[in-house]
């Protein structure tokens, strides 16, 4: 090889480099001619694909409802995290939280949270004493269920048909349901014993689905319940 063809393919070999090692960071290096030292001619070129389109995070089934985060002005100092359906009403004491539809009369749908010292000594064993005695009638029926960890905690999710007899269901004369969850959590030290749940009429599948959606998505110190999957 010649000088002149050496000179030449050195140049092109370094303009060649100039240009791989711009364009890895989206750039594109172009020589304006042979001879070395020429200026480069820098230009923008679009390596990576066109922008995501953004996601959707929120549980489809929470179209209607607004996240409400409880806290309670007594000795419990558990923080829930609950969906509620916007056209509900609500109010709260020192250690409970209730709600119930605008428009719904004493028999109609509602939701009940509480807060309690617990006195099992520990988190599973506080849930697994509230699933033993939790109902009284044989003919409550219970069709979803799941027991599982809450952080620190513990919990207990359910969804069941409640028989005639069972004081949770004494606010209507007609089928009841629950979809509930009983959790229990240590803060600083102390177990606290929660309950949230919702009642409603067996046959209004409106509020069931309501139910199940803010259970789904239910926090407690901002940990995630879980909950059943075949409900």
């Amino acid at each position: 090889m010649n000088r002149g063809a050496a000179g030449r393919w050195a140049v092109s070999t370094a303009a060649g480099a100039a240009v791989l090692l711009v364009s890895g960071c989206g750039l594109v290096g172009v020589r304006l001619s042979d001879e070395a030292g020429a200026p480069l001619r820098v230009g923008a070129q679009q390596t990576m694909g066109p922008e995501p389109e953004p996601t959707e995070t929120a549980d489809p089934a929470l179209e209607g409802m607004t996240q409400q985060n409880i806290t309670f002005s007594g000795d419990c100092p558990a923080r829930v995290g609950l969906y509620l359906p916007d056209d509900w009403t609500s109010n709260s004491t020192g250690s409970s939280f209730a709600a119930f539809p605008t428009t719904g009369g004493f028999d109609g749908p509602r939701l009940s949270v509480l807060c309690s010292d617990a006195f099992a000594d520990s988190a599973s064993a506080s849930v697994s004493s509230t699933q033993e005695y939790q109902f009284t009638d044989d003919e409550t029926q219970v069709v979803a269920e799941h027991m599982g960890q809450v952080g620190p905690g513990y919990s207990w999710v359910y969804e069941a048909n409640l028989g005639s007899e069972e004081t949770m269901a004494s606010f209507s004369d007609e089928p009841t349901t629950a979809v509930a969850a009983s959790i229990a959590y240590p803060i600083s030290g102390k177990l606290y014993d929660l309950s949230v749940t919702y009642y409603f009429n067996t046959d209004d599948t409106e509020t069931r689905d309501q139910a199940v959606a803010s259970l789904s998505n239910l926090q407690v110190e901002g940990v995630t319940v879980s909950s059943p999957a075949d409900w």
